[in-house]
């Protein structure tokens, strides 16, 4: 009697495959750009219809691909030493905002907007209500402290911005919504 071993050990790879590729992409950080035009008449392009396009990017690749730009992109990019003279400074002062309690930061109000910078937990919400536009944006504080603890303070270094967003809460980044019915969000998952 003939035994069909292959068809089970090839239904056993595909399926481990399977697998790993699911985990995979369920550990890696992700980022949603997310861009919703609602009122097509109001826009200086003409659309025929509402768009709404969402677009998933895992951080990983956005990572990978900036290794690839190449370091003469940089050589103009040089901090001014003044910056790298207020390292402890800057340090010090994360760190103690990460470490105070919930407390509002800033509130100004005007007669066509309204800004709020409100500590929260880890987070820095900033709230901007303006007669043209509505900005959330929600900063990871202690994402934003280990990318300048990692940082050389000589150069400027695009990885520093994913070491910011591997920190960030999952749910809205940044959101922007202008009175004319545009809105784009970017989330992380």
């Amino acid at each position: 009697m003939k035994t069909q071993r292959g068809m089970s050990t090839l239904g056993a790879v595909l399926l481990a495959g399977t697998a790993g590729l699911l985990t995979a992409t369920l550990l890696m950080d992700w980022m949603v750009i997310d861009v919703h035009v609602v009122d097509v008449g109001s826009n200086d392009f003409e659309l025929d219809a509402p768009v709404h396009v969402k677009v998933p990017f895992p951080l990983v690749v956005a990572s990978i691909a900036s290794s690839f730009i190449p370091d003469e992109a940089f050589e103009d990019a040089e901090i001014p030493p003044e910056v790298a003279a207020q390292k402890d400074l800057v340090l010090a002062s994360i760190r103690a905002l990460l470490e105070s309690p919930d407390a509002a930061l800033v509130t100004v109000r005007t007669d066509d907007a309204n800004v709020d910078i409100v500590k929260d937990g880890d987070t820095l919400r900033i709230a901007v209500d303006a007669d043209d536009a509505v900005v959330r944006c929600n900063i990871p504080i202690d994402g934003v402290l280990e990318a300048l603890e990692n940082w050389d303070w000589q150069t400027a270094d695009p990885h520093m911005i994913f070491d910011v967003l591997r920190a960030a809460e999952n749910g809205e980044l940044v959101t922007v919504a202008t009175d004319d019915g545009v809105r784009v969000a970017i989330k992380m998952w």
